[in-house]
């Protein structure tokens, strides 16, 4: 039998073949193109779309889906891997927000953040994509490539959330490991960025107010904190603040002068705050501020974390006069200063809530003194000393 002859059987038979072959799944419509065979379900034309474009460089091939339950949901599968999320009748989900806000919130802002959109590094986009003033029907869910394809139609922005998150944020089980909300941060490198501190605590009244103003405009502090303060509900004030993105080192056990100490006495009240917080909450601090600005420079061949000062004094202590205290600070804050304030006077706290929407709106990032050396370059765990007193 010659060349010729055998191609043109060969053919017939795939052409047979093709012409015959036949769906595993009910009411699975055909397409066929040259030797290529390609199933998909009636009616649906995104899959039937995805199908045909198997089929576009014409190869003897046969292409079905397996359709099977996940969860609440049917996922539509073909062999190279790629799944369509549908419900019971082949057709596209329809995905109704019910809850969610807060991950809805947390992940909008990260990825406009990311996205460099100019918008998102403002003080009111902050307010107005809170949890609480988040608008849900302004939000449009579609399941794409096994995540969730989020659209904020009021910021014309798309972005994407893992899958374990639908059962939350529509009630439908994925039939996934559901997902784990963490507290996003994004950092952009090339945008000014400052680290406001507060010494003298922990006390209730100043600093739970301190954390929620951070929070509410997605910005973080940094808190030395004096032992001898920690009672229980002063570290229970802390394990809040930690959950909210805060950093907080050591400012001693008994705010003493480190210059009048030895070096192992010095190294011991350094540490003792360091090693109590961790033994209660897990939480593990990575620098301290001595006390006045004063240090002995024989404990620093003994202390493995940075002593951090400072290059912006509010001097809040002694005026306790918030529009003082904000006035000094905008005054003399430029790109990578570390601000020095006191979580002792609600005064500071008036001029908090002034400063932190002000110097947002200036263009800074407002970021905790580990992530402000981090982007200058430094590394905490050869660092000594940063700042001035």
């Amino acid at each position: 039998m010659n060349k010729k002859v055998f191609s043109i059987i060969f053919l017939l038979l795939a052409v047979l073949i093709s012409a015959c072959a036949k769906s595993a799944n009910e009411g699975a419509e055909k397409f066929k193109n040259g030797k290529c065979v390609a199933f998909y379900p009636a009616d649906n034309e995104a899959i039937r779309d995805y199908a045909m474009s198997l089929c576009e460089n014409k190869e003897e091939r046969i292409y079905d889906y397996v359709k099977e339950e996940s969860g609440d949901l049917f996922v539509i599968s073909y062999m190279d891997g790629k799944k369509f999320y549908v419900d019971e009748n082949d057709e596209e989900l329809s995905l109704e927000i019910i809850d969610g806000a807060d991950i809805l919130s947390n992940h909008l802002r990260y990825e406009m953040k990311k996205a460099g959109k100019d918008i998102a590094y403002t003080s009111k986009f902050y307010l107005d994509t809170s949890a609480q003033e988040l608008d849900l029907s302004k939000f449009h869910l579609k399941i794409i490539d096994e995540r969730l394809n989020v659209y904020s139609e009021e910021y014309d922005f798309e972005y994407h959330l893992p899958l374990g998150f639908l059962k939350t944020v529509t009630g439908k089980d994925p039939g996934v490991k559901e997902e784990t909300d963490e507290r996003l941060v994004y950092i952009d490198p090339d945008r000014p960025m400052v680290a406001i501190t507060y010494d003298d605590g922990p006390y209730i009244k100043v600093d739970i107010p301190l954390y929620e103003l951070y929070d509410r405009y997605g910005a973080r502090a940094t808190f030395f904190s004096v032992g001898s303060r920690m009672s229980k509900a002063e570290l229970e004030n802390i394990e809040y603040g930690i959950s909210l993105g805060m950093e907080f080192g050591s400012h001693t056990e008994n705010h003493e002068n480190l210059k009048k100490l030895s070096a192992s006495e010095a190294k011991w009240t350094v540490y003792e705050p360091i090693d109590y917080v961790y033994e209660k909450l897990g939480y593990q601090m990575k620098s301290y501020r001595p006390p006045y600005g004063n240090r002995n420079k024989d404990m620093e061949a003994i202390i493995d974390i940075p002593a951090i000062l400072w290059t912006v004094d509010s001097k809040d202590w002694s005026n306790r006069d918030k529009d003082i205290t904000y006035n000094r600070i905008m005054k003399y804050t430029e790109d990578g200063d570390i601000i020095l304030m006191h979580s002792l006077y609600m005064s500071s706290y008036y001029a908090s809530e002034k400063l932190v929407p002000e110097l947002i709106d200036q263009g800074y990032q407002l970021v905790t003194v580990s992530e402000l050396l981090k982007y200058l370059g430094y590394d905490m765990s050869e660092l000594k000393s940063y700042g001035f007193n």
